[in-house]
């Protein structure tokens, strides 16, 4: 059985008026027609919900037991409506984001600040996990959107460029490149590489358009010494040690800061590392990731200034 909301309103109106003529009033009807949407409900429900006089009406025993169901219904739908317009005009809400540890703690902080300035009623969830999980996490449905190196299959992912981040080769004190101001790729022959899990699978950008950063790095002539950490402190602590080298996006910097180590800047034209903003193209975004896009997209990159 389907009843409108505007027919359980006019029943509303009249239960709490009494009178055809003020009821039809508030419900914006003429009184033939408050009537009419009357006796539709009536047949509806197959019950008499009020006694009528010449232009008044009392509620009969049926329509007082409905009326109190018909208060929490349109109640109910008031709140549900109410919660509709304040997510979207921003007031409340809900974003959610799988961005790469890099940037989730380094750059983003500040993207979060402006965005809870604006709108800080807006829940905003976290997930910091690599490239790869990051594109998983959209494919899912767990986030919204990610940021990453994966611009992801175009026909699943919409992706967004958003900037280039300089990469760096880091190493010992005493290690042959650190004296080194900027690097070419070909200054990294016989380089021994480690690497932090997940790292193989980076994408980053050279003169051959893109490529993955590990396969850029053995085709320079880089030794891979199969030694891969979990843990970036892990990996500053060995590249200190004089275990090997490691390639570090700008972001990952202040790791190894702590310890004795270089970070020398790979020439722009030999690699960096894009970043890409995406979401599932088969989902629509709330108007809570709307607004953090359009706040992502015009904050500062990394290296500019407010």
């Amino acid at each position: 059985m389907h009843v409108s909301d505007h027919a359980l309103r006019c029943f509303l109106a009249l239960a709490e008026t009494g009178q055809f003529t003020a009821a039809a009033e508030r419900c914006h009807l003429t009184q033939s027609a408050l009537s009419q949407m009357i006796s539709r409900l009536e047949e509806r429900v197959g019950v008499r919900l009020f006694d009528r006089g010449n232009r008044s009406a009392t509620l009969t025993d049926a329509g007082r037991r409905f009326v109190v169901s018909a208060r929490r219904i349109a109640l109910e739908l008031d709140h549900a409506l109410e919660d509709l317009r304040d997510v979207a005009n921003l007031r409340t809400g809900h974003v959610s984001m799988a961005v790469v540890p890099s940037l989730a703690g380094t750059w983003l902080p500040g993207v979060l600040h402006d965005f809870r300035g604006q709108y800080p009623g807006v829940g905003v969830q976290l997930h910091d996990v690599s490239s790869v999980r990051c594109n998983e996490l959209v494919q899912q449905g767990v986030v919204d959107i990610a940021l990453n190196s994966l611009p992801g299959r175009p026909g699943e992912l919409q992706a967004r460029h958003l900037f280039d981040e300089p990469m760096y080769v880091v190493c010992a004190l005493d290690h042959a490149l650190a004296k080194r101001r900027s690097l070419s790729l070909q200054a990294l022959r016989g380089a021994r590489l480690l690497q932090l899990n997940g790292m193989s699978g980076m994408l980053v950008r050279t003169a051959n358009g893109l490529e993955m950063a590990q396969q850029v790095l053995l085709k320079a002539g880089v030794v891979n010494t199969g030694l891969e950490v979990n843990n970036l402190s892990t990996l500053a602590g060995l590249v200190a040690a004089g275990f090997g080298v490691c390639l570090s996006p700008e972001a990952s910097l202040p790791q190894f800061s702590l310890l004795p180590t270089v970070a020398v800047r790979l020439q722009s034209h030999s690699m960096v590392r894009p970043i890409y903003c995406t979401h599932r193209k088969s989902r629509e975004l709330s108007p809570a990731a709307v607004a953090f896009c359009d706040i992502l997209f015009s904050h500062p990159m990394p290296g500019q200034r407010h």
